[in-house]
């Protein structure tokens, strides 16, 4: 084993993480550094160290690979692919999709695919612990990175070890970011003189030593490169040392000179070695005849330790790679990819066979160019959108006809976007973007830019981009602009509440539907939100009723179904239809369900969650959240949101107020306005609780309009309002609901009215009938939360009537149904009241292992599992592995001394308090 100096730290680090694996613990450390800091030897070290008892994945990134999709994943994880029948069928299908074992009509979920990664990965890991090595990440193609990364995050309980070596990356999105780190700086002086000294044969001058060590400022790569370039006579102090000594570029410089000493057919080996993405020893023997080389040429390079063939095929240092085929001559480059090209058509690899041949035209070429077109489309087809744009960029360079060039480059660039890459889809769209002839096309540049927008978290800028592409595509294809009308709807619902949504509605009026056209779900969901807008909900109400009733009628095969059912979601919230809201949000869930669609599933996640919190049923809206958060987590972010509606409910008023702020920072930098309104609904609950009624009525006076997504809190804001004194503006409040609840007639609403009326009304023989009414038809409403209220509000009522009696049984129905529920802050309120009416709550004692102790990632598994869930479902739904879930589920028995799911189910009081 090489010996390491000045890296007792490091060496420590990764130690820790092959015993927790071999404990059963995951541990995942990525090594940060500049080039040849020695991040390499510290993989080759830790590989040495699990030699034996571990089961070792490695990859090699490097450049050439970074446009082809999946490459890193392909390596790792093909030689394990008899552990697919593990998986559950969707994860399997999309796994199966991307190694090109099955097909299927439309590209598979990214995140889809790294689950099933992160399955695979654990299954592999029952027999023997596993080690993943991935070395100069920040040559990952964007897929297999995205895909490592969610990986790394999930892992837990699983007898893996994850070890990546990177560079910072300045130029691309670092998916690392977040992951446990080390940095690996160059050695101090003292152990950059001990490295100096192990790697020089002869005799090391003191002073030789010290300028070589200061001029390399103790970089172990430089440090041993100058000590195989320098002279012995150099080194022995008996002549000067060259100023300066090699170093940076001089490197590469260095590794040519070294090449070029090599016999002809070597340096055509390494060239070939250093084209090849594959790393294939069979390719090179199968290319060698054509190129002039056999087997025996590669002794001389392996000899000068510049290049090892074994199972693959790798060059001491990417340095040595990147020196050797940019050293080539561009002819000679273009021979040697024409080589493998036809190697690769031999092989079936008729997609690599189109990108060799890319590489080795010199000139535009329209029959490799078309070649390379159909090579994306099934490059696509595999979820590879990185190859795709690749592809598709390369194919445009070899293009002399400019449309057909603009084409080509702007399918690139929503390609790199697709693929996560926003950066590089900007250059390519820029460069798109100079073509300026044709209108149609232009708009085409606009949608693109929006969804580079949507990437880089600035919603109002995408849905600006979609008004200008739809403006520029009116006068040449009337239903393209309006179906991107209807995305710029959506990403305006995202944006702060203003003038991007307005705006999208005036666009909508001035492009209008020709006479004849035939009328789409979509038209009808653009004009019912456009009505809203410009002429108030009074006149858009039959319209939006309209809209949701055409999305319900709609095959679930329809491409655009998420995007309607996503507006028809929020056009239930603004009638303040609760019943319709549930329907169509399980509806969406269940088809993101049944597709494998992540991205939707998100969307979906956050309408079913909402619709249980206004329904009061807070375990299952807690459920619902929390899966909505272990996406965010597992894409590298965090969503509050959902905690701090479910704090503000239960009465955690502490843990609000620290949510709250985490919900603002988020807002404000995804530009995600729409949270902000979510935030204060959650300061009226909090304030409410409380009988802060001044606070509660500021927290949403600026949020009940016809657009407002909490049209279920206008009765609150009735409450808040007549009870600190604003009698006008609860009346105005009242009105609001009346429209609304004759517009609407379902028994929620209705329920709303009659309390928001009871609450207002002077004559006490009225109000009593009000309060009854409310109370009956919100027993038909659903869940338990309004009736809950109206129980509430009634027995306070009549507790300031002086009836006592009869407020104690309309108090004790609310504070049992409160508690119920877990809503505690409102619990407390009734306690409270019930006191006051001489009939006070007793408080149980606390039992043992409280929630408390749970940690966050315990509490959402012991959730799932009291209500049901098996383990792989609560390991799909969290985005975890089954290992992971159980070990969780261990801990959690142990802290609440229960022994069974069944136990746990009864435990439910506990498992809210975490």
């Amino acid at each position: 084993m090489v010996e390491l100096f000045g890296r007792d730290k490091e060496c420590d680090r990764l130690t820790a993480a092959l015993d927790a694996a071999r404990h059963g613990k995951s541990a995942v450390l990525v090594l940060r550094g500049g080039p040849g800091t020695g991040k390499s030897t510290l993989l080759d070290r830790v590989q040495a160290l699990a030699d034996g008892d571990f089961e070792v994945m490695r990859f090699d990134a490097v450049e050439s690979e970074a446009e082809l999709g999946f490459a890193a994943l392909h390596q790792l994880l093909g030689p394990h692919l008899s552990q697919l029948p593990k998986l559950p069928d969707p994860q399997r299908e999309a796994l199966c999709q991307v190694f090109g074992l099955q097909e299927r009509m439309s590209p598979p979920d990214r995140f889809l695919v790294a689950l099933a990664s992160l399955g695979l990965l654990a299954a592999r890991a029952d027999d023997r612990p596993l080690l993943c090595l991935v070395d100069d990440a920040h040559w990952l193609d964007e897929e297999s990175a995205v895909v490592l990364a969610f990986v790394a995050r999930r892992l837990y309980a699983d007898s893996v070890a994850m070890v990546f070596a990177s560079r910072d990356q300045a130029d691309r999105i670092d998916h690392l970011a977040g992951l446990a780190e080390l940095t690996v700086a160059d050695l101090s002086p003292e152990a950059a003189g001990q490295l100096l000294e192990s790697v020089v044969p002869g005799v090391l001058d003191p002073y030789a030593r010290a300028h070589i060590v200061a001029s390399t400022e103790g970089n172990p790569l430089a440090l041993i490169e100058a000590a195989r370039e320098l002279k012995a006579h150099e080194l022995s102090g008996e002549a000067p040392l060259p100023d300066p000594v090699p170093l940076g570029r001089a490197l590469e410089r260095l590794y040519l000179r070294e090449v070029l000493t090599l016999p002809t057919q070597t340096r055509t080996l390494l060239l070939a070695s250093a084209a090849d993405p594959t790393s294939d020893p069979n390719v090179l023997w199968r290319a060698g005849p054509a190129l002039g080389f056999d087997a025996s040429a590669a002794a001389a390079a392996e000899e000068q330790n510049l290049i090892s063939i074994r199972k693959t095929v790798k060059f001491r240092h990417p340095l040595i790679r990147s020196a050797v085929y940019y050293g080539a001559p561009l002819a000679q480059r273009a021979r040697v990819h024409a080589a493998l090209a036809d190697v690769a058509g031999g092989l079936g690899e008729i997609d690599l066979r189109a990108w060799h041949l890319a590489a080795a035209a010199t000139d535009p070429d329209e029959d490799i160019a078309t070649e390379l077109e159909r090579a994306a489309e099934r490059t696509r087809d595999r979820g590879d959108w990185t190859g795709t744009s690749t592809l598709l960029a390369r194919g445009a360079s070899l293009t002399s006809d400019l449309p057909t060039r603009a084409r080509r480059l702007l399918g690139a660039a929503e390609a790199a976007a697709v693929a996560g890459s926003p950066g590089r889809a900007q250059a390519l769209l820029d460069e798109a973007a100079a073509y300026r002839e044709d209108r149609g096309y232009n708009s085409l540049v606009q949608r693109v830019q929006a969804r580079i927008h949507r990437l880089t978290g600035a919603p109002a800028a995408a849905t600006s981009a979609l008004l200008t592409a739809a403006r520029e595509l009116g006068a040449v294809d009337i239903r393209m602009a309006r179906d991107m009308l209807v995305q710029a709807q959506i990403s305006g619902s995202l944006a702060p509440q203003g003038a991007s949504r307005l705006n999208v509605a005036e666009t909508v009026r001035s492009l209008p539907l020709p006479t004849g056209m035939p009328v789409t779900t979509g038209d009808v969901v653009l004009e019912a939100d456009t009505a809203v807008h410009l002429e108030g909900l009074g006149s858009a109400g039959p319209r939006l009723q309209q809209a949701i009733e055409a999305v319900r009628r709609e095959e679930s095969t329809t491409p655009e179904l998420f995007q309607w059912l996503a507006a028809a979601c929020s056009h239930a919230t603004m009638l303040g239809d609760d019943m319709a809201l549930h329907d169509l949000a399980w509806r969406m869930q269940a088809e993101a369900g049944r597709q494998g669609a992540v991205i939707p599933m998100a969307l979906a996640l956050s309408h079913t969650a909402l619709s249980e919190l206004i329904a009061g049923r807070l375990a299952e809206s807690e459920r619902l959240f929390d899966q909505r958060a272990a996406l965010e987590e597992a894409r590298g972010s965090q969503l509050y949101l959902g905690a701090l509606l479910i704090a503000a409910w239960r009465g955690r008023f502490e843990a609000a107020r620290t949510l709250t702020e985490g919900v603002r920072e988020h807002a404000a930098r995804t530009g995600q306005g729409y949270q902000l309104v979510f935030c204060d609904y959650a300061r009226c609950v909090v304030e409410l609780s409380r009988g802060r009624y001044l606070e509660a009525y500021l927290s949403l006076e600026e949020h009940i309009g016809d657009t407002c997504q909490v049209k279920f809190a206008v009765v609150d804001m009735v409450e808040a309002a007549i009870r600190c004194g604003k009698k006008d503006e609860a009346m105005l409040l009242v009105e609001r609901l009346s429209r609304l609840a004759d517009r609407t007639p379902v028994p929620g609403l209705l329920g709303d009215l009659a309390r928001a009326q009871a609450l207002t009304i002077a004559d006490p023989s009225s109000a009593e009938a009000l309060y009854l009414q409310a109370i009956e038809h919100h027993e038909d409403a659903r869940g338990p939360s309004r009736r809950a209220r109206s129980h509430q509000l009634y027995g306070e009522w009549l507790r300031r009537e002086r009836r006592a009696k009869e407020a104690r049984h309309e108090l004790r129905i609310a504070y049992e149904l409160f508690d119920a529920m877990g809503a505690g802050g409102y619990a407390a309120r009734t306690a409270q009241e019930l006191a006051a009416a001489g009939d006070p709550v007793e408080t149980g004692a606390s039992a043992s292992g409280s929630g408390d102790d749970l940690t966050t990632q315990e509490a959402r598994v012991a959730r799932l599992a009291a209500g049901g869930a098996t383990n792989a479902e609560i390991a799909a739904q969290l985005f975890l592995s089954v290992h992971t879930v159980d070990y969780h589920l261990r801990k959690v028995f142990r802290k609440l001394d229960v022994h069974s799911r069944r136990e746990l189910s009864g435990q439910q009081d506990r498992i809210i308090s975490a």
